[in-house]
């Protein structure tokens, strides 16, 4: 049907998702069909069915610059993809009910409810992926649908961010989220980091230090949790600008971070608990992140700092201003905001 749709009536970009066809038009190209003036491409395609005896109801042939699909608000001139407001306080009045379960034991088939809801919402919702994780990690492994599995603090913490953000981070832009040119960065910063020396990031001339002085020294990290505390510190940097950069391409040599930035989700919560900061700093701002990779023998002045070369550095670029930075320890976990 869709191909008789193209090749035979001429509708420009017919498209079919399950049972729906759809397709775009200008505001202004518009005629009358059964009595009621509609996009032309819109009134082919009925032409089409009543061609071929094709029941088709008036009230499913809607079209505008906003519709509702799926249960999102698309409006393609803004280039949003938007939750409606019983929505979201639909889906909150879920996150409530779940975590207010007397026993603190939903079944698994409520996890796994909530899940389907809260998957679904990320279509709108990307950042808030993140706080899915520890939500995951307790249902893997478990099959029995009737068994009370606890909410721990974690997931608590998770839902509650979650119940917070939703009504104030409702849309995404579906016409250049992560999907631009590095070219057309409207700020670079590239950041490194070392398991016992320190932390960087550069941009501009300007070059950002930290010195480890982990306070607590019995819990364990990895490089990966300091490349990606560079990355979160270099974010909360420019974010306190008054006027944070929309597009903001960060360079690190640690390909793990890269990772975990384009799936916006790590496997262990040391790691998580970063990219949910993250989360939270990104839909507060509406910064575009974009973090990509580059090779270590390139990222030669956030190495540098990283290792508090100091000495070398001011060699190497004496035009460069260096100062010290701290990370914004306030955002992580306590378990986690003095062990660097």
């Amino acid at each position: 049907m869709c191909w008789l749709g193209i090749k035979k009536f001429d509708i420009t970009d017919l498209h079919i998702f399950m049972d729906d066809f759809y397709s775009w038009e200008k505001s202004n190209n518009l005629i009358m069909y059964q009595g009621v003036s509609r996009p032309k491409n819109q009134a082919r395609l009925l032409v089409l069915w009543d061609a071929i005896g094709c029941p088709w109801e008036e009230k499913k042939q809607e079209f505008g610059e906003k519709l509702k699909i799926i249960g999102f608000w698309v409006d393609i001139n803004q280039g949003t993809i938007t939750l409606s407001k019983d929505s979201a306080a639909d889906i909150i009045s879920k996150i409530e009910s779940f975590i207010k379960t007397p026993s603190r034991r939903p079944p698994l088939r409520n996890w796994q409810r909530l899940a389907g809801h809260l998957n679904w919402l990320l279509n709108v919702l990307p950042w808030g992926r993140p706080a899915l994780t520890e939500m995951y990690r307790k249902m893997s492994g478990k099959d029995t649908m009737h068994a009370g599995i606890y909410l721990n603090k974690e997931v608590i913490v998770d839902m509650n961010w979650l119940i917070d953000i939703i009504p104030k981070s409702m849309g995404v832009r579906f016409l250049d989220t992560m999907r631009w040119h590095n070219s057309a960065a409207d700020m670079v910063i590239w950041t490194d980091a070392s398991l016992k020396l320190g932390m960087a990031f550069v941009y501009a001339g300007n070059g950002f230090a930290y010195q480890m002085a982990p306070e607590e020294t019995s819990t364990k990290i990895d490089i990966f949790f300091l490349e990606l505390i560079a990355i979160l510190s270099a974010i909360f940097h420019v974010a306190s600008f008054s006027q944070p950069p929309r597009r903001l391409l960060i360079f690190t040599d640690s390909l793990d971070s890269v990772v975990v930035f384009n799936s916006l989700g790590a496997s262990k919560s040391l790691h998580n608990s970063v990219v949910w900061a993250v989360a939270g700093i990104i839909l507060q701002t509406g910064i575009d992140l974009k973090v990509c990779h580059i090779a270590g023998k390139d990222n030669i002045r956030a190495d540098l700092l990283s290792q508090l070369l100091f000495n070398e550095y001011r060699r190497k670029f004496p035009a460069d201003r260096v100062r010290q930075f701290e990370p914004p320890r306030g955002l992580l976990p306590t378990r986690w905001s003095w062990c660097f």
